[in-house]
């Protein structure tokens, strides 16, 4: 039986100049509240929107004071961001008391904004909230490449290898993906049901490990709202892009293993989509809880 996490993981691929999803995550200040991400080789055709949530939780949470985590997020993304150009981050600082900060982020290239957020941040309690889902186990509970119908296991494992590669990110599916069923049928239930991970060490740094978890909760949050439409991801007959994106973080979030994501669709219109996603460990404890507006509009030559 073929692995799946191999085939949704990283590889080095004679990239030598691939970054880790840590160095994603390192920013440089380069002045008074103003964070600096480099450019990213190997990257996404565009700046990936869990990028710039990741980037706009380190550089907010650099400004706060010790011991505060977040613990929600409301972020913007207000246009395509090129991943061969650095992205700024400026920092506002909103409000301060000894228990909760409030800041405002806004990320841009060439001068122009290509996201906005919003953070609040508090002191991490330190406790942990009662599991609200079944515990997983990663090696018991995944669908194999090798369950896909032999016509269509090489393009599924190529382009499922390539988004890892490129996003950092391990990947197992726990049903058939909404891609492979649109493929086969036209159309798919909606949602996703999947484990994700960093594909690379991650610091123990509370901050960095919220960042890590805000990076992955944009992962297939909006595609798993297309498979009713009977839509394929990047197939060049629709533009399917994410709007805003909101993160409400449990305490002591880690990003460190395997986190269970289960996605879906809570309003369609005819180009918008509104979605939730829902992220735990393995033990079914809450990591983090999201919600998601995209568009998507056919292209010319598909509207029906």
């Amino acid at each position: 039986m073929t692995d799946v996490t191999i085939l949704g993981s990283p590889t080095d691929d004679g990239q030598a100049d691939q970054r880790s999803l840590a160095d994603v995550l390192s920013l440089a200040a380069v002045g008074a509240g103003v964070f600096r991400a480099d450019p990213l080789p190997g990257g996404p055709p565009a700046v990936f929107g869990g990028q710039l949530l990741g980037q706009s939780v380190v550089a907010a949470g650099r400004t706060v004071h010790d011991g505060m985590t977040p613990t929600s997020m409301h972020a913007y993304f207000e246009r395509p961001g090129d991943p061969a150009t650095p992205i700024d981050y400026a920092v506002d600082e909103i409000r301060d008391s000894r228990s909760s900060a409030r800041r405002l982020v806004r990320g841009t290239q060439y001068g122009r904004l290509v996201s906005t957020a919003e953070l609040s941040f508090s002191r991490d309690s330190a406790g942990r909230a009662d599991p609200v889902r079944p515990a997983v186990d990663p090696e018991a509970a995944t669908w194999s490449i090798d369950d896909a119908p032999v016509q269509h296991r090489e393009g599924l494992s190529t382009w499922l290898h390539g988004l890892c590669t490129m996003l950092r990110l391990d990947v197992r599916f726990l049903h058939e993906p909404v891609r492979l069923q649109v493929m086969r049928r036209g159309r798919a239930p909606a949602g996703e049901r999947f484990l994700v991970r960093p594909a690379d060490p991650i610091p123990e740094d509370p901050l960095v490990q919220a960042a890590a978890v805000a990076y992955l909760s944009d992962m297939f949050l909006l595609a798993g709202s297309l498979g009713p439409r009977g839509v394929l991801m990047g197939a060049g007959t629709h533009r399917v892009v994410s709007v805003d994106h909101s993160i409400w973080f449990a305490d002591g979030v880690h990003a460190g293993g395997w986190l269970l994501h289960e996605t879906a669709p809570v309003r369609s219109s005819p180009e918008h989509e509104l979605c939730r996603g829902a992220i735990c460990g393995l033990d079914g404890v809450p990591v983090a809880d999201t919600m998601q507006e995209g568009l998507v509009r056919a292209l010319d030559g598909n509207r029906q």
